[in-house]
């Protein structure tokens, strides 16, 4: 018996994370940064803090941090405000079917609560969570399980008879730790083997999740 679920934002519920590479590349080149991808792809999933610290690790402490983030956040706005938020396949459907059902539903984002709730307002998503908890609400970002256990908590729910959706590592690390089942949806970084240790399952789409839910087969 599955007593909730909790669902990461960024590359689960929105098509997000390849917006922000896309900024990133735009924004790199202004800084004459190489490679900013494979630095991103460390950060997915992490909070504020730990993405400052993972960036000067890379590029040195005098790297203006804060002047490269304060671009990068203005490109990531102008493409949402041309383009809209990008919603991933199945999103609306497996929250409604979850909301029909009376599952407890809590989110848990490494994003800062005003970009979180500025999403879900747009995407009209924030009435299908009972909590939402944010990055900069817990202590321990991902991959530590702080924020899944408080999400855990905030609804009610035994993590260990609980689903995670993730489509990150560190995302996927943090649900593990927390002792939840931790279901890999992929995104910017695509599924693979050596992440069967905190990996329960993965599949291509929430629709995919949906119908697996429906056959009694993610538990």
């Amino acid at each position: 018996m599955i007593d909730g679920f909790v669902f990461d934002m960024d590359g689960v519920l929105f098509g997000t994370e390849q917006i922000s590479h896309r900024c990133l590349e735009i924004t790199a080149k202004g800084f004459n940064i190489i490679d900013i991808l494979s630095i991103a792809n460390k950060c997915v999933g992490t909070n504020a803090v730990r993405t400052r610290e993972i960036y000067m690790e890379e590029l040195g402490n005098e790297f203006p941090y804060d002047e490269f983030r304060d671009v990068y956040r203005g490109h990531v706005r102008q493409i949402i405000c041309d383009e809209g938020l990008p919603i991933k396949p199945g999103a609306y459907m497996l929250l409604e079917y979850l909301k029909t059902n009376r599952y407890p539903v809590a989110l848990a984002t490494s994003t800062s609560k005003e970009s979180t709730m500025s999403h879900l307002e747009e995407s009209k998503m924030k009435e299908y969570f009972d909590a939402i908890i944010t990055g900069d609400m817990v202590a321990n970002g991902k991959p530590a399980p702080d924020i899944y256990l408080k999400a855990c908590e905030s609804v009610g729910i035994n993590p260990t008879r609980s689903i995670a959706l993730e489509d990150s590592p560190n995302g996927l690390k943090a649900a593990t730790a927390a002792g939840m089942r931790a279901i890999m949806i992929p995104d910017c970084i695509p599924y693979s083997k050596e992440f069967s240790s905190f990996v329960s399952d993965h599949f291509n789409s929430l629709s995919d999740v949906l119908e697996a839910l429906r056959k009694g087969e993610l538990f």
